[in-house]
């Protein structure tokens, strides 16, 4: 009988990549570079990107942390949390979660995605930071998303939150806890609804929110109900793609428990 042992897994994250798109990475590498088909594991989904890349996509329904999330989505053969780069791959995320919600009977839930916040940001006043703008504030954690499209277009209303309280109105007035012990809302969920009532306020379904990375349900119309798992894709020559966005960066370690900087 074979014992599988899975070791806690650590994702290496370039600071720079949301506000450094190309910078420095593994060239322009990516969806041909070997001139071969592009393919994806059995269950993910091709996608093209700009600048010749591919990147493969996966959805999970689940009620996970987000380090949980992150450790399924390593497990899955090279794969990690998967930024989102761009329109076609967000509503195709949307989509996979509405089909997920009739399946299991859920109206309304958040879906973990690899975005963490920066560490000049993880600080008391940090909107006195100029460089924590809502665009600049978060990071893509899988190494290969780059650009700040979805930071510049589709935070929820009010979001990324820093106060410890603020009170949201989503439908009715709710008390939006930001720390769980000495943990904060570092992580980003998106938002998505098949119940009509939210469905119709256009500033929370198909949006993204800061959460608690250690906190599952918390105090939120949208308990986490799933996450999205990506990776490159390869070539026919077997070389994976690779998009840019390592950089030289400072690099954070994202470990079973809260990330740390690298030793």
């Amino acid at each position: 009988m074979k014992v599988l042992l899975i070791s806690t897994v650590f994702l290496y994250v370039s600071v720079n990549a949301i506000i450094n798109p190309g910078g420095g990475g593994g060239g322009g590498g990516g969806g041909n570079g070997n001139g071969g088909k592009t393919v994806c594991p059995v269950g993910y989904k091709l996608f093209k990107r700009d600048y010749d890349r591919s990147w493969c996509m996966k959805y999970f329904s689940g009620n996970e942390t987000f380090f949980e999330a992150e450790k399924i989505c390593r497990c899955q053969g090279g794969a990690s949390l998967s930024g989102i780069e761009n329109f076609n791959e967000l509503s195709w995320v949307i989509e996979q979660a509405e089909e997920s919600f009739e399946e299991n009977n859920v109206k309304s839930g958040g879906i973990w995605v690899g975005a963490y916040r920066r560490k000049p940001c993880r600080v008391e006043n940090m909107e006195n930071v100029a460089e924590c703008t809502k665009e600049t504030q978060y990071q893509w954690t899988d190494r290969h998303t780059i650009g700040k499209t979805m930071w510049e277009h589709r935070w929820a209303e009010g979001a990324p939150h820093n106060n410890k309280f603020e009170l949201v109105i989503i439908l009715i007035p709710i008390l939006h806890e930001n720390f769980l012990r000495d943990h904060q809302e570092f992580c980003v969920q998106l938002q998505v609804s098949i119940d009509p009532p939210v469905v119709s306020k256009n500033f929370t379904n198909g949006y993204f929110d800061n959460r608690v990375c250690v906190d599952p349900k918390g105090t939120t119309p949208f308990p986490t109900e799933g996450f999205v798992c990506g990776r490159p894709g390869k070539t026919g020559g077997g070389k994976d793609g690779y998009s840019g966005g390592g950089g030289n960066g400072e690099i954070i370690l994202i470990g079973g428990a809260k990330p740390t900087k690298k030793a």
